[in-house]
Parts: structure tokens; C-alpha cells; sequence
């Protein structure tokens, strides 16, 4: 039998703004409601964990269409019900859910005719360098090495957690970070937490631009709203094509890496000729997705949030097939999607040696 537990919101002083949480009460142990509890006060800190009550069912006349429910321990579904699966034991993108639930819970509207202004004004800017070519950056282990050449002849993009080497970002000096993972980037662990400081660093030593995902725009506008004419929250729709002019259709494809979802479709919108650097792949023996450069993540920080989000990593990393994320996120699909783009100009250049077949194959020697 499943205890319910109401989690009641008074910011806005609404009887009817509840969020219930459908746990299974073998469920109901301390550690586990102790971290639930965590959990609630990063995504939606307005409600205060001592409005918890127990009930033995939902409460159909104090329940609204409105009402949020969280399932943990249940793969029930409710239709009548605006639901977020939080279970970070089942569910391989809780983060997600997560997000979704403090979006949803804070009622955040995202001006994104105004991020679409202020992006296009960026990049007409921008196009007045002329440049012919724009550089993309990976944070495998080669990234280490991209401070021994010189990307100013081009425009520049980054991602992720090379925002932790302030040598190397002044270096590139980019005019792009992208970075769109619920769980390492906008998540509620020390792994994400540190990524943003780091990343707050970062916006305020250049006049850098960052690109996410509107999703997340909730938890960027809390912690970064400092640097809000420098912030592009864009809207994200499934679609196969990675050379959108995102100038004229301002969606990103979600492709399930921040390659073909972010960093080539800015590239694409940027210039034709696209060079990637820190793309090193998965080498055989590596864990996890594959092995970054240390100066350029938190190796210290990945048992936390493994251990934060073990259906993530179980679903996208099995011990039975290793290199599953690695054929979802970079095979046949990305190939096809590099493909079209090169039939229509573009062209895309690996400028080291990469484990990742798509990228190897557009690898050139000359270059290095």
C-alpha cells in the first residue's frame, strides 16, 4: 500500500497549489526522504519541507488538474495529473523531471522572443569579423593541448566544464559556452553547483555568450541573472538536421549530446567550414562515457552524482554494453546528419585523432 505525502506551497497563499508525492512505503525510510527533501529545496525552495502530511490517498475534492504529482517507487499513471517522475533509482532522466517540476512549480515564463532578439543582434555582431570558419571545443584529453595554438583567425565555442581552467578559456577567448545536461549542469549536486560558480567566473572575465536550453533557464536565472544580457535560454524540439540557420529557426534538435544538439548547430549558424578539437572519443578501457580531461572537469565530484543518479548512468552506460551512448549519440544518425550538412556546403574537420568513428573519418592530418 502507498503512503502519499503533500508537500503544500504558500508563496502565493493557494490552497490549491499542492505537489504530492506517490512514494511506496517500503519507500519510506529516512535516507530516502531525507534526500527527496534535499532535492526539494534546490528545484523548488519556495516550498518549505515542514509542510509535509501523510494521508492515506489522494484527496480527490482538495486535488486540482493543477496539482503536480511526483512518483517515486510507481510507474502508475495519472491521467488527470501534471506528473514527474523523481525516482532517480528507475527513472534514467529524473534531472529532467526535476527541472521540468521546478519550471512548472514556479510558474517561470521564458521571454524568448526576447532571447531570439538578443541572440540575432549577437551574431550580427559577430558576423562583421568575417571569419570563415568557426572552432568548436570538446572536453576530451586533447582539449589540454588546445593552449598551444592559436584560434583567434575564427569563431569560437566551448561547452561544459572547461569553465574550470581560466587559462585556457582566456586563451580561446570564446564567444559561445553552450552546456545542456539536466544532471552535470543544472542539477542540484556539488558536481553541478560547481560547474556554474565556475561558469559564473568565466562570463564575467570575457564577453562570452552562453546558450542552454530553455528548459533550465528556471535554475540560470537564479544563480546567473547577474549576467542576464549575456544569457540565450532557446527552445529545444526533436528534429533531424544539425545545419539550422538558428537565426531563422531558433529550436535546437534535441539529439542527445551536446555536439549535434548545441555546439554544430551554432557553428552551422556561424560559418561553413567547422573544425572540433577535444572530441578525443572513448578509448577502449575508459570509464563511464569516456575520459575527460582532468584539468577540465571534477573527477572528484562523479561519485556524488553517480550515486545521485544511478538510472542515468545505468541506462546510458550499462556494464553489458559500454559503448551504448556512444552508438545513440554519435553513430549511424550523426553520420547521416554530418552528411546532409556536407551536401549542402558545409564541411567539418577533426583536427586530432578521435576513438569516435563519425569524427575519425573527417579527420585530417594536415591540420595538425
Amino acid at each position: 500500500k502507498r503512503i502519499i505525502k503533500a508537500f503544500q506551497n504558500f508563496k502565493e497563499q493557494d490552497l490549491e497549489d499542492i505537489l504530492w508525492l506517490i512514494i511506496n512505503k517500503k519507500d519510506i525510510v529516512k535516507n530516502i526522504i531525507d534526500d527527496i527533501k534535499k532535492r526539494l529545496a534546490f528545484y523548488v525552495p519556495h516550498i518549505p519541507s515542514s509542510r509535509v502530511e501523510l494521508v492515506s490517498e489522494l484527496p480527490q475534492k482538495d486535488s486540482s488538474d493543477k496539482n503536480a504529482i511526483l512518483l517515486f517507487g510507481s510507474s502508475d499513471l495519472i491521467s488527470k495529473a501534471i506528473v514527474f517522475n523523481i525516482d532517480y533509482r528507475q527513472n534514467p532522466t529524473d534531472g529532467w523531471d526535476w527541472c521540468k517540476l521546478a519550471k512548472y512549480c514556479s510558474n517561470h515564463k521564458v521571454n524568448i522572443e526576447e532571447s531570439k532578439l538578443r541572440f540575432i543582434n549577437y551574431i550580427s555582431i559577430l558576423k562583421k569579423e568575417a571569419f570563415d570558419k568557426t572552432y568548436i571545443f570538446g572536453t576530451g584529453p586533447t582539449l589540454e593541448k588546445a593552449i598551444n595554438h592559436d584560434w583567434s583567425d575564427g569563431y569560437r565555442i566551448v561547452c561544459n566544464t572547461i569553465v574550470r581552467d581560466s587559462v585556457l578559456w582566456n586563451h580561446i577567448k570564446p564567444h559561445f559556452i553552450v552546456a545542456g545536461d539536466a544532471i552535470y549542469h543544472f542539477g542540484h549536486t556539488n558536481f553541478a553547483k560547481q560547474f556554474r560558480q565556475d561558469l559564473a567566473k568565466r562570463l564575467n572575465e570575457t564577453e562570452t555568450f552562453f546558450l542552454y536550453p530553455d528548459l533550465f533557464d528556471v535554475i540560470v536565472q537564479r544563480e546567473l541573472s547577474q549576467f542576464s544580457n549575456k544569457l540565450i535560454p532557446i527552445p529545444e524540439e526533436y528534429y533531424e538536421k544539425i545545419h539550422t540557420d538558428l537565426t531563422r529557426q531558433f529550436i535546437i534538435p534535441g539529439l542527445n549530446n551536446v555536439l549535434a544538439s548545441l555546439l554544430l548547430p551554432l557553428a552551422c549558424t556561424l560559418s561553413k567550414q567547422i573544425f572540433l578539437w577535444g572530441f578525443d572519443g572513448r578509448a577502449p578501457g575508459d570509464q563511464l562515457f569516456w575520459k575527460n580531461s582532468e584539468k577540465h572537469t571534477y573527477p572528484h565530484l562523479i561519485p556524488e552524482l553517480q550515486k545521485a543518479h544511478p538510472a542515468f548512468f545505468e541506462h546510458y552506460v550499462p556494464q553489458k554494453d559500454s559503448n551504448h551512448y556512444i552508438k545513440l549519440a554519435f553513430g549511424e544518425l550523426l553520420d547521416q546528419l554530418l552528411i546532409n550538412a556536407e551536401n549542402e556546403g558545409f564541411t567539418f574537420t577533426m583536427m586530432h585523432k578521435s576513438w569516435t568513428a563519425t569524427l575519425q573519418k573527417r579527420f585530417t592530418k594536415k591540420i595538425n
